[in-house]
């Protein structure tokens, strides 16, 4: 099985193509932010552990995660949010490991993580035998994030800077591909359909054993714990 980064800039279309990656061509895909949630629901290790080390304030009565809480403790407090990272990145790192070989067991050749600051954390990088960045040029960024949000240039280009530049991910050694998205929706579909194909393609009848580095590599990282993803 190959494990595939896939990542992009806010308003790319990287949402467009996981949906695609699931819909049609049935590629498991593990989404980081939904895993980044679902690890702090109420009753789980990280919810606990949090309840302990930032105290009962940011836990809601329901017993669910009070982000705007948890918020004021570590945005000016960089040693606060270490600690929460610390509490994050193990529970985060353990879940994507068990969606990873989940895939593997279900005998998939492909198996995508959607990361959107996979270049930020960097901590999954070594993990992923192919990194795609989906791109799109600058002025169409803000024009389809501006219709999307109905904000105006200036904060849809506030957001825009707020992540890591484009161009940085498309250089970045570990990019292996750039699906560019500033064409229509059935182009894009047709750049999936090749990028798909040359995956498969390329994962060949072997998929399961080369990959199986990788996922003790993964096993290994969820025991010890990254605090930085």
């Amino acid at each position: 099985m190959k494990i595939v980064g896939l990542t992009g800039g806010i308003a790319s279309g990287k949402s467009t193509v996981t949906a695609e990656l699931v819909s049609k061509y049935k590629i498991p895909v593990i989404d980081c932010d939904l895993i980044s949630r679902k690890v702090v629901l109420p009753g789980t290790p990280a919810i606990n552990e949090i309840r302990k080390t930032f105290g009962k304030k940011v836990i809601k009565d329901d017993g669910s995660l009070n982000r705007p809480a948890l918020g004021e403790i570590i945005f000016n407090d960089k040693s606060q949010n270490t600690k929460l990272g610390k509490i994050m990145g193990p529970a985060i790192q353990k879940q994507i490991v068990w969606e990873v070989v989940m895939a593997f067991i279900q005998g998939h050749q492909i198996c995508v993580i959607d990361a959107p600051t996979l270049y930020e954390t960097k901590s999954l990088i070594q993990f992923c035998g192919e990194i795609i960045v989906v791109a799109v040029d600058d002025e169409i960024q803000l024009k389809r994030l501006m219709n999307r949000d109905k904000s105006t240039k200036e904060e849809a280009m506030a957001r825009v800077k707020s992540q890591l530049p484009t161009k940085i991910k498309i250089n970045h050694p570990s990019t292996t591909e750039v699906l560019y998205n500033n064409g229509s929706y059935r182009d894009l579909q047709i750049a999936v359909s090749k990028m798909v194909e040359r995956l498969k393609s390329r994962a060949g009848i072997l998929h399961r054993v080369l990959t199986l580095p990788g996922i003790l590599l993964l096993l290994g990282a969820s025991i010890y714990g990254y605090s930085n993803l």
